[in-house]
């Protein structure tokens, strides 16, 4: 349970009315689409959507409530003032951020929120910080014993018959890919990271832990297609071996919702973390028609309900078409 709700009165609040806010939401309607499916169950759940235009197509849902909101680059302050005037207008009890723009703002504002009776799922500021350079990513999966591609910091120590990878260090999904062959010292610098180029197969897993940082669950998917970065369509699988990685990954980070993970598993079987972000990703969206309701299980959590998630996902095939449809 929520270790920031500081009193039984804060909590019987939350059980009588849950009001939602999801920040950044943009095109992901689907996500949308969950929460609304939950919320016929659920009658008290109250859904709010925030983005800084006016014109994502998330906005002008007419079963939601909208809020046009700055962007985080106008100004973290500006950006905490207009969302504490949502949360304080519309008794706002949870948050949940689905880009990195702000997971950093919010990791150093939970107790700020929790005053106004708000929880936000956000993972700590340490572990995000990691997450969000890709070279810490890097550095905690060696600590952890996770293996990830190898990262070269000059030409010394590289190999003119193999190939690498080019990346913004600090980028999000592929910002900056670069396939090299031949490198030179320009790619070495403060913004970039260069790897090794790992050849295989590339998984996505969203791995669930609850309010205390405590593995719940996870889903393992086969990418088949991406688009703009986003996995576009996916096969689950299943398999004890990719369970037992998720749950290290878990032990390791210790945080908090959901973790969206890019694995790439080679021709030897091994499995290399390629990236972290602590939020929800947009493979998500296979996860839940996989029958893993990570959503709902949140949503119950924090309002003392029972909700008891599958042992293992569905073995199903989907794709993002309009929305997101299961595939034969």
């Amino acid at each position: 349970m929520n270790i920031l709700l500081a009193s039984e009165k804060k909590i019987n609040l939350i059980i009588q009315l849950m009001n939602i806010l999801i920040t950044n939401i943009s095109r992901r309607l689907y996500f949308v689409d969950f929460l609304v499916d939950i919320k016929k169950n659920f009658k008290n759940l109250e859904i709010h959507l925030a983005d800084n235009d006016r014109f994502s197509p998330a906005l002008n849902l007419a079963s939601t409530k909208n809020h046009i909101i700055p962007k985080v680059s106008d100004g973290k302050k500006k950006y905490l003032v207009a969302i504490k005037k949502i949360v304080k207008k519309n008794k706002i009890n949870l948050i949940v951020p689905i880009t990195n723009f702000d997971l950093e703002i919010f990791s150093n504002s939970k107790k700020e929120f929790a005053s106004l009776n708000c929880m936000i799922l956000v993972s700590s500021s340490k572990f995000i910080k990691i997450c969000l350079d890709k070279k810490k990513v890097s550095l905690f999966c060696l600590k952890n014993k996770l293996k990830t591609p190898k990262i070269y910091y000059n030409l010394k120590k590289t190999n003119i018959n193999k190939f690498y990878v080019k990346k913004d260090r600090f980028g999000n999904t592929s910002g900056g890919f670069e396939k090299l062959k031949k490198l030179s010292s320009h790619h070495f610098n403060k913004k970039n990271i260069v790897q090794d180029l790992i050849k295989g197969q590339e998984f996505h897993f969203d791995i669930l832990n609850d309010f205390n940082g405590k593995y719940v669950s996870s889903c393992v998917k086969r990418k088949i297609s991406m688009r703009a970065g986003e996995t576009d369509k996916a096969k689950i699988v299943y398999e004890k071996k990719l369970e037992n990685i998720c749950v290290q990954i878990s032990n390791c980070s210790n945080h908090i919702g959901n973790l969206d993970c890019d694995v790439i598993i080679d021709k030897n079987n091994d499995v290399y973390i390629l990236d972290l972000n602590p939020r929800f990703g947009g493979g998500y969206a296979f996860t839940h028609l996989a029958g893993l309701n990570y959503l709902k299980f949140i949503i119950y959590s924090l309002s003392k309900k029972k909700y008891i998630l599958p042992k293992r996902p569905n073995i199903i095939k989907a794709a993002k078409t309009l929305g997101v449809k299961i595939c034969k």
